[in-house]
């Protein structure tokens, strides 16, 4: 059974970008800093730095760290591979999974610079307020807006991130991306709880939703995250096929009737598309 207990989940900002990334190995340690991490970060500096790899006595010459923490370091940084070690004995270079990470943090860069115009262009032709959503650290984290022209605009700041993935159309994107294994999974651990009285809070009904979404290749939203608020939400693929993120518009019940739906889903599943093919999606 899945437990659909709320958790307390506090929204955090999302603020990273590639310059601030790269500045985690030269930036000045200070005493709110932990020497651990930062010996750490070092060392991936500094073997990301170098065209060969190194050795373990090369590195203990290059950076001021004790022998023993060092090859601890070494030995963690090796088992979460962000350091390999070389067929040569004593030899150490950066790990591919330095390349993951530097892969994932470049689509997010490269959705945001792709996405940007097409947002724009969808918000000139709808007047609706335009939302650019991906996944950060297990919560959805809008990322871009695009601001509409009607009379009551809707607002929300850049790096606000959604836990509660039923009570918003991106995250219902992102659930019915999953498994139902994985997805009964993470509402286990986050619940299903109200946060309107058109908040989805039963299993079943929800599952339906999702039903209708993979149908639809789209969600809806109706006052189910804020009162008077309607969203509808397409989701984008990168070369992988894989889910890289939401597009979508936001509106007042005043701007956006029901019987607009499949007019601005239309726009919105196009715009999608176009940001999909922008970012490297197959044809």
């Amino acid at each position: 059974m899945v437990d659909m207990k709320a958790r307390n989940i506090a929204t955090i900002p999302y603020t990273i970008s590639a310059e601030s990334y790269m500045a985690l190995f030269i930036i000045g340690k200070n005493s709110n800093r932990a020497p651990a991490v930062d010996r750490a970060l070092d060392v991936i500096g500094l073997l990301a730095s170098s065209e060969n790899p190194m050795s373990l006595s090369e590195i203990l010459t290059r950076l001021d760290i004790p022998r023993q923490s060092l090859i601890r370091i070494l030995n963690t940084l090796c088992d979460r591979g962000v350091v390999d070690r070389t067929d040569q004995r004593g030899f150490y270079r950066p790990g591919m999974r330095l390349l993951y990470l530097g892969d994932r943090l470049q689509e997010k860069v490269r959705l945001r610079s792709v996405g940007r115009p097409l947002m724009r262009e969808l918000a000139e032709k709808t007047h609706k307020t335009v939302e650019l959503s991906t996944l950060d650290r297990d919560q959805l984290v809008l990322i871009e807006q695009v601001e509409g022209s009607e009379g009551i605009r809707l607002y929300s700041r850049i790096g606000s991130a959604y836990p509660y993935f039923h009570a918003v159309a991106a995250g219902k994107i992102y659930l019915a991306n999953m498994t139902t294994e994985k997805r009964h999974k993470v509402l286990g651990t986050i619940g299903l709880p109200p946060m309107t009285k058109n908040t989805i809070t039963e299993l079943e009904a929800l599952e339906e939703d999702i039903r209708r979404i993979k149908e639809k290749g789209y969600a809806v939203e109706d006052q189910e995250l804020r009162d008077g608020v309607r969203r509808i939400v397409a989701p984008i693929h990168d070369h992988a096929h894989r889910l890289a993120g939401c597009v979508g518009i936001a509106a007042t019940i005043f701007n956006f009737e029901i019987d607009q739906e499949e007019d601005l889903a239309r726009q919105v599943i196009e715009t999608a598309q176009r940001i999909s093919d922008g970012i490297g999606r197959p044809r």
